[in-house]
C-alpha cells in the first residue's frame, strides 16, 4: 500500500526527578493525542481532520489537512491504528538522512560539559495494525513547512532538514503536534574552550519518545577539536512514563548529496566541516 507523503505548506537509563518545564509561548496551545484508536475514532485538529468509515466490510480513509488531500481503501478485520511523531525527514520526499539545528552560540570550558534542550520539528506517522500487532505505515502529516540547508560545502557537504532553535536550560513546553525537544549533552574533550551553534544528526540515531503532551530525542556531541565533533543519538526518553516511537528508518539506496566519505560511522556523525 503506497504511503502518501504530504506537509502542510501554510504551516538503558531514564531521568529519576520529574522535570520542570521553562517558558514558552506554547504553553498554552492546544494538545495533540497520540496513541492507539479505533476505527470509529476521528480526528478533527487544527486544521487536520482524519477519520475511517466502514463500507460494507471494508475501511475508507480519508484524511484532508488545510486542504491536502489523501483516501485509501483499507482491508483488515479487527485491526485499529496509531498516531505517534516520527522522524521529521519523509516529508514533501526523502531527501535527506540528516537533522540540522540552529542555535545561538554556546561556548564551553576546557574539558567541560553542558546539558541543553533545544526544540526541533516532528512529522506524524498514521499506523495500521492488524489483530495480530503486524502494524504498516499508511500515511504521514506534518504541521511544518519543511526547509533544507547544506552543512559543508557542494563538493563535500550533506543536506539536512534544517531548524532553528532557542537554547533551554529547562525543557520548554512546545507544540507537540508541531515540534519536539532535543536533549542533547555537550562535551567538550580538549584542553581549549569550545564554541558550538549548530548540530547535525543522523537519522538512525534519532530515537523518539512521547507522553501527553511532549515529544523528545536525546543525542550527545562529543567536541574533538575546534572544529571537529561526534554526535550520535541516546536511546532514552527525556523524563519516566514516556512511549516509545515507532521509528521510520528505511536506509536509502545511495545518500542524496553525502560526499564525506568516511564521516558516517553506524549512528554516529562526525561534523568535520565546522561548529559555528
Amino acid at each position: 500500500m503506497p504511503i502518501s507523503r504530504i506537509y502542510n505548506a501554510a504551516a538503558a537509563g531514564r531521568r529519576k526527578r520529574p522535570l520542570s518545564y521553562g517558558k514558552s509561548d506554547a504553553g498554552n496551545s492546544p494538545v495533540f493525542t497520540y496513541g492507539k484508536f479505533s476505527f470509529d475514532y476521528a480526528v478533527n485538529f487544527a486544521g487536520l481532520s482524519l477519520g475511517f468509515e466502514d463500507k460494507n466490510g471494508m475501511y475508507h480513509y480519508k484524511r484532508n489537512i488545510t486542504g491536502w488531500k489523501h483516501e485509501a481503501h483499507i482491508a483488515v478485520e479487527n485491526g485499529a491504528f496509531y498516531l505517534q511523531p516520527i522522524e521529521p525527514l519523509n516529508l514533501p520526499d526523502n531527501v535527506t538522512d540528516f537533522i540540522e539545528i540552529k542555535f545561538r552560540e554556546i561556548t564551553i570550558e576546557p574539558n567541560g560539559k553542558t546539558v541543553v534542550f533545544l526544540t526541533m520539528p516532528i512529522e506524524i506517522g498514521v499506523f495500521l495494525e492488524t489483530k495480530n500487532g503486524d502494524r504498516t505505515l499508511l500515511d504521514i502529516v506534518s504541521f511544518c513547512n519543511p526547509k533544507f540547508s547544506l552543512y559543508g560545502a557542494a563538493s563535500r557537504g550533506v543536506i539536512t532538514r534544517y531548524h532553528e532553535s532557542e537554547v533551554y536550560s529547562l525543557p520548554p513546553a512546545v507544540r507537540n503536534y508541531q515540534e519536539g525537544l532535543l536533549r542533547l549533552e555537550l562535551e567538550n574533550n580538549t584542553d581549549e574552550w569550545a564554541t558550538v551553534s549548530r548540530v547535525v544528526l543522523y537519522q538512525k540515531g534519532l530515537n523518539l519518545y512521547y507522553d501527553e503532551s511532549c515529544v523528545s530525542a536525546c543525542a550527545k556531541m562529543i567536541i574533538q577539536s575546534s572544529d571537529v565533533a561526534d554526535v550520535f543519538g541516546v536511546d532514552q526518553p527525556i523524563r519516566d512514563g514516556m512511549t516509545e516511537c515507532v521509528q521510520v528508518f528505511e536506509q536509502r539506496r545511495t545518500t542524496p548529496f553525502c560526499n564525506i566519505e568516511g564521516a558516517l560511522l553506524d549512528a554516529t556523525f562526525t561534523m568535520d566541516m565546522g561548529m559555528r
